[in-house]
């Protein structure tokens, strides 16, 4: 997106306004698994912000949402607000933000946009906006080198992924980053079926105070010497997860009447979790590195025990990552290399007709397990309305043996800028194995993407 818009300066706070038109083509190289979906899409987007710059004397404000459909499909239409929010003066020791704001509690969440703190919206799972928590943001600065955050909410957004609809008990979506649950299940032990059989689904759906209404708190602490460029920071909630948790009902589900099926209910509900992360680095003018540590452990889901349900394991997330300034002949340049790793700590899983694999599809919890990645961003030409800028970025996991290649190159003439890449995805195991995950389960979106972007 441009970054270009209309700013007018006064008495009043600096105010800052703008608003994106954009229009994308999306050419998808791989099979659909329906025929709701396709080959090609034209997808068109809104992205509106209005912004006050937060000074010592005026309160400060952030309304930006955004909205993205296809006009090839009715269904793909999409709203999110990734901030709405509204803070007190920024001039004193103490401050109070009321709404929706992003924050930074996590750098290697937000490299990887794993989704542990913040919510996304995940229409498309490349591209993922980060979105704020919603609640009382409270700043107290107690020194000039130490700060102190307290959070607290009544409610909470959930990630907002792909639509999708279940029709004659198959889950059905026109996003071509929906998976389907598996649609078939071999019934062991059960000697008078020589096949699978049939695995369909009907889904209790939730109210939306199920899903909004969950409370959150949580604290964080930021050191930092005015004169250093050493950083450290603490930050720890009890929130709600931003995956909607899904557990399956399967008992008595057997029609046995004619050829052998199986229906099983599909329930979802909102599931709190204990999160902390410390991440220590240093920004400087030509280079910038961090490290960061993140626990999370889920609560149980209340769940029946016959239900089968996606995992809820404690993890420990770890990740670095170092950024370098390069001048080259074509124009200054940023090279970064970033690597993080998930250890998850099982509890007993449940045993069940339908395994919790299967319950997890386009739900799961994490993107990656283990993953390395490089990017290379490069501005070949700066002028005030007048810039063309190329980046790349290669991402390998290691446990899928397989990466994702990603290559992208912006010109901005004035208001308009013109786009133009393509991505390429790439695994070694089958996307129904254990070990399969973000690059192996949507190898079949390769795609190449040209758009244009207006902004007013």
């Amino acid at each position: 997106m441009a970054a270009w818009g209309i700013s007018v300066a006064s008495a009043a706070p600096v105010t800052s306004s703008y608003l994106d038109l954009n229009l994308k083509q999306d050419r998808y190289l791989g099979g659909v698994q329906h025929s709701s979906q396709k080959q090609n899409y034209t997808v068109w987007g809104t992205d509106l912000s209005l912004e006050s710059r937060p000074d010592a004397d005026h309160y400060s404000y952030k309304l930006n949402p955004v909205a993205q459909g296809a006009f090839e499909s009715q269904d793909e239409l999409y709203f999110g607000v990734p901030e709405a929010f509204i803070a007190t003066p920024a001039g004193s020791s103490f401050s109070v933000t009321f709404g929706r704001q992003k924050r930074h509690w996590s750098r290697l969440d937000e490299e990887f946009n794993i989704g542990i703190w913040q919510p996304q919206l995940r229409w498309d799972y490349l591209a993922p906006i980060q979105q704020g928590l919603i609640g009382i943001f409270t700043d107290v600065r107690f020194s000039n080198s130490l700060k102190a955050t307290f959070f607290a909410s009544p409610l909470s957004v959930p990630d907002q992924g792909p639509q999708f609809k279940i029709r004659d008990g198959h889950f059905e979506s026109s996003n071509r980053w929906f998976v389907q649950p598996q649609s078939r299940v071999r019934l062991f032990g059960d000697t008078r079926f020589s096949s699978d059989a049939p695995l369909l689904f009907e889904l209790d759906r939730p109210t939306e105070e199920e899903l909004v209404m969950h409370s959150s708190l949580g604290v964080g602490l930021t050191f930092q010497r005015p004169s250093s460029p050493f950083w450290a920071a603490l930050n720890y909630a009890y929130k709600p997860r931003n995956q909607i948790h899904m557990g399956i009902e399967c008992a008595n589900c057997f029609n046995v009447s004619g050829a052998p099926e199986i229906t099983a209910l599909v329930h979802t509900k909102i599931v709190n979790h204990h999160v902390a992360t410390f991440e220590t680095g240093f920004d400087r003018v030509d280079d910038a590195a961090w490290f960061s540590l993140t626990g999370d452990i889920p609560s149980r889901s209340g769940f029946p025990d016959d239900y089968a349900e996606a995992g809820l394991n404690p993890m420990m997330v770890g990740g670095v990552s170092y950024r370098h300034y390069l001048k080259t002949f074509a124009g200054p340049s940023w090279l970064k290399g970033s690597y993080m790793r998930a250890i998850e700590f099982k509890r007993e899983e449940r045993q069940g007709i339908v395994s919790s694999d299967q319950v997890e599809s386009s739900n799961d919890r994490y993107p990656y397990t283990e993953v390395m990645a490089i990017e290379w961003r490069l501005s070949v030409l700066q002028k005030l309305r007048n810039q063309f800028r190329i980046s790349t970025r290669y991402s390998y996991d290691l446990p899928e043996q397989g990466g994702w290649l990603s290559l992208a190159g912006e010109y901005v003439r004035g208001p308009v800028t013109f786009s133009l890449g393509g991505d390429i995805l790439g695994a070694e195991v089958d996307p129904n194995s254990e070990e399969a995950g973000l690059f192996s389960r949507y190898r079949a979106n390769d795609r190449f993407f040209g758009g244009m972007t207006y902004v007013f």
